[in-house]
């Protein structure tokens, strides 16, 4: 699990991982229509622990729905064994 911010992201990366899977958005159903947002984040831990994970904000582009993408998800199987 990461546990800092993602900077850096490849957002041709990001977007390969978004085409490979069918991901529709939850708000207005639509599919093929998510994009990668500006800023990378984390999000907390709500248990009170100082643990986080990376995330990466995907954008709907049809009606501007905001999702987290976990960044641990994007990176290529080879960069993580490194």
């Amino acid at each position: 699990m990461a546990k800092s911010a993602a900077a850096g992201v490849d957002v041709a990366l990001v977007e390969a991982h978004l085409a490979r899977y069918a991901i529709s958005c939850p708000l207005c159903k639509a599919v093929d229509q998510l994009g990668v947002g500006q800023h990378p984040c984390t999000i907390a831990s709500a248990n009170g622990t100082e643990d986080s994970i990376a995330a990466i904000v995907v954008v709907c582009t049809r009606c501007g729905y905001l999702m987290p993408l976990a960044a641990d998800r994007v990176i290529p199987a080879d960069e993580k064994a490194a």
